[in-house]
């Protein structure tokens, strides 16, 4: 499982120094930094360094920074042979994050990616749910040191190290620590987070991941309370986000949001006005365009009406357009654009300044902020609280190697500009879950374990998990092959699949999956996940129950996907066996033996007939339908019934053994499958009586047919009887040539007489077939002459 050399390339090109080999620094000047992806980023580089040569068994790094990045970093290079040291300030590691009341969410800010509301991180190790960041910090503290306790010496922790300083000494690089300490290492990486919030004067300096007793859900005790949020990140506008929206949460009011809209109207409405958009692009007359107009249409703006809060008069100032592109997530854009159109609807005001604070001063009636406008004018209000987004202080945090940061900055923004899709936030791929899933398994799961997850991946690859995107509101799959690959295969899947339904009925085509699952002759089962067991349970009462939902591989779209056209083809390829196996043998079920020599011309005209319905799938449903089966306006699909295979070979046969003698072409009509001479109507079938209950032999009148020519494996028994005088439309007979009426049809069935038939040889057969085609000519002549008279 080689790592390609694009991938190769850009994972250790986005970590790496100029001209300091040995010396990596992981997202620091990425965009879109959350917990998970900087989690992805560690594993990416890691695997980079080691199949691009740049680590070896027992070599010793330095890890620097216990954050998300530097616990993954660090474990990962363990788990690969490193002798690792993790250093940090802190006592623990993760300390940011510990006792967090923050929710932590691992793809929200991905969206409008498919996935993008999914709550499991999807890691090989260190993996964690949608919880507050105290919860998840926890569960991962606990499992790290528990890794840490198996790999022994492998992986090393030094609390409370902060380093001073780093040194390149040759091949190797000298870190020096607070404490006196230094430890010479091979390589370094550098995850040491992006510091402390920018503080400007007297303003406050509310923690990101901290409690804090402004902006809560309690109700202001003097209304209304005056806030100034400065910035256009994340940060801000999830700040604008709390302070207008009663009891937010950020993960529920998402959820929320989206579930306005259905289908997937908002994400292509996005995608749209993001479309050729030049970085750093104002959003916001985009968004009063389309946007706005799907907002109005759908009653969303009255729907987030009530949810504002009247008890805050809120500023908002930025030095650039508030919502930007690629400044922050897209769908918390979207949101605040919505919650501002809803105010502005509901006439709450909500001001908007511009400029750069310079200073922030305390005064006893409040807050001021220096260096900035409203309307043109400079801004001189006071306020109770004044919250600043401006970005962290990465230069202090970075001082002790701040020749190396100032390079790898220049480095890094010469990257993206060269390369505008190397910003994009990472996802992990599922062959680099499996590169460490094993190495994790072989390292640190003991024997319990190993033998609970044996066979996980093999599993995995042989797993389409059939879901509901909540994010995009549509129909999505996760699995090693695509659905449509694995229906196009069916029977002749190299291995036995599960189909694994996540989504509820309502949302699939039930019936079709079905089909296919019983069509691939066990190569193809089908299993519900728990969640939606009860949804399942009349159309699958007897399938397995997943109580996992989990998978390594990306989400994708399923789309306009036809199972229905590839369950026709598997029943092509079924039918066509069992014609082959009939010449072999030289016998076909309830037919019984076959002249050879009819065998071969049979088969030589299906070979004809094999490419026309391959041609179009339309003509290959109708067809086979009623190959399958009669009703009394239409036929039933095959619901994938292996049985009836052998079945529908035989009527197949005998339709093409007829054709020997009165050529037959499969076409779509009304209530039949086929046509010849210029008008004639066939039905030809295997069904052994009609859909509802009536037997065969209970039609016995040619309007019960309504065609010219019968040719049933299905039954010895079928008579039609067509009285002279009979004039189906009940009309005066002989007033027009277009009076409808139907004579006795042409019959071939499965009977002593026909089948003796098949037994002889090919001219004899030919003859028999020209002979019953030739009497109902003559019946429809005399019966035109009758007309006529």
């Amino acid at each position: 499982m080689k790592l390609a050399e694009d991938n190769l390339e850009d994972w250790l090109s986005s970590a790496t120094v100029p001209d300091a080999d040995g010396l990596y620094f992981v997202g620091t000047f990425d965009s879109r930094i959350t917990f998970y992806s900087q989690q992805v980023r560690a594993l990416r580089l890691a695997r980079a360094m080691r199949e691009a040569g740049k680590i070896e068994a027992n070599e010793s790094v330095a890890v620097v920074g216990a954050g998300a990045a530097g616990v993954t970093m660090a474990l990962a290079l363990a788990l690969l042979d490193c002798r690792v040291t993790l250093f940090d300030p802190a006592d623990e590691v993760l300390q940011l994050q510990s006792d967090s009341p923050r929710l932590l969410h691992p793809h929200i800010y991905e969206w409008p990616s498919l996935g993008s509301l999914e709550n499991d991180a999807g890691l090989p190790f260190l993996n964690w749910e949608l919880d507050t960041g105290g919860v998840v910090a926890a569960k991962l503290v606990e499992e790290f040191h528990g890794h840490r306790a198996r790999l022994q010496q492998k992986l090393v922790w030094k609390a409370r190290h902060k380093l001073t300083n780093l040194a390149q000494e040759g091949s190797e690089w000298r870190l020096h620590f607070d404490n006196g300490s230094s430890f010479v290492v091979k390589q370094v990486v550098l995850s040491m987070g992006f510091g402390d919030e920018k503080k400007t004067g007297d303003a406050d300096v509310y923690d990101y991941w901290k409690q804090r007793g402004v902006g809560t859900a309690a109700i202001e005790p003097n209304a209304p309370a005056t806030y100034l949020v400065s910035g256009n990140g994340d940060g801000a506008l999830t700040d604008i986000l709390n302070l207008m929206i009663s009891g937010f949460e950020h993960v529920p009011f998402t959820e929320n949001f989206l579930s306005y809209f259905g289908q997937d109207v908002l994400r292509t409405t996005i995608l749209a006005a993001h479309e050729g958009r030049n970085p750093e692009a104002n959003l916001e007359p985009v968004f009063e365009g389309d946007l706005h107009k799907v907002l109005l249409e759908r009653g969303i703006l009255d729907s987030l009406t009530p949810l504002l809060r009247k008890d805050r008069l809120l500023t908002i100032n930025t030095s650039g357009p508030l919502l930007s592109l690629g400044r922050a997530a897209q769908l918390n854009q979207c949101m605040v654009y919505a919650v501002l159109a809803a105010a502005r609807q509901a006439g709450i005001g909500v001001r908007r300044s511009n400029g750069t604070i310079s200073d922030v001063k305390k005064h006893a009636d409040g807050l001021e902020a220096l260096g900035i406008s409203l309307e043109g004018l400079p801004l001189s209000d006071r306020f109770n609280h004044v919250i600043l987004r401006h970005g962290p202080e990465k230069k202090v945090r970075y001082s002790p190697v701040a020749n190396f940061f100032e390079t790898f900055r220049v480095a890094s923004l010469e990257r993206v500009n060269a390369h505008p899709k190397l910003s994009a936030p990472p996802s992990l791929d599922a062959e680099t879950y499996t590169f460490f899933y094993e190495r994790r398994l072989d390292k640190l799961a003991d024997a319990a374990l190993k033998l609970q997850l044996a066979g996980q991946t093999a599993r995995e690859a042989c797993t389409i998990i059939i879901g509901w995107d909540k994010a995009t509101q549509s129909l999505v799959e996760r699995g090693k092959m695509e659905l449509r690959e694995l229906a196009q295969q069916c029977e002749t899947a190299p291995a036995t699949f599960t189909i694994q339904m996540d989504a509820p009925m309502n949302r699939v085509t039930a019936d079709d999956f079905v089909r296919l699952a019983n069509a691939s002759r066990g190569k193809i089962l089908l299993s519900v996940a728990s969640v939606v067991q009860k949804s399942w349970q009349t159309k699958l009462p007897n399938a397995s129950v997943a109580n996992s939902s989990s998978s390594r591989y990306p989400y994708r779209t399923i789309g306009d996907l036809s199972i229905d056209e590839y369950v026709d083809a598997s029943l092509v390829r079924q039918l066509d066996a069992m014609l082959s196996k009939i010449k072999v043998s030289g016998k076909c079920f309830g037919l019984g033996h076959i002249a050879q020599d009819i065998l071969e011309a049979t088969l030589a005209t299906w070979d004809d007939w094999r490419a026309t319905l391959h041609a179009s799938p339309s003509l290959r449903r109708d067809f086979l339908a009623w190959l399958g089966s009669i009703g009394i306006i239409k036929a039933d699909p095959w619901d994938g019934d292996s049985k009836a295979v052998e079945r529908m070979a035989s009527a197949l046969l005998l339709i093409l053994a007829t054709h020997l003698g009165e050529p037959l072409k499969p076409a779509e009509v009304p209530r039949g499958n086929l046509t010849f001479d210029v008008h004639g109507l066939a039905l030809g079938s295997a069904a052994e009586e009609i859909h509802g209950g009536d037997l065969l032999t209970d039609w016995s009148r040619p309007e019960h047919w309504d065609v010219d020519a019968l040719i049933l494996s299905g039954s010895a028994e079928v008579q039609v009887t067509g009285p002279d005088d009979t004039v189906l439309t009940a009309g005066e007979p002989g007033m027009s040539l277009s009076v409808a009426r139907r004579i006795k049809p042409a019959i071939v069935r499965n009977d002593s007489t026909w089948r003796s038939a098949l037994k002889t040889d090919l001219a004899t057969w030919r003859k028999a077939v020209e002979e019953e085609f030739g009497q109902w000519r003559k019946r429809q002549d005399d019966d035109r002459e009758r007309v006529l008279a």
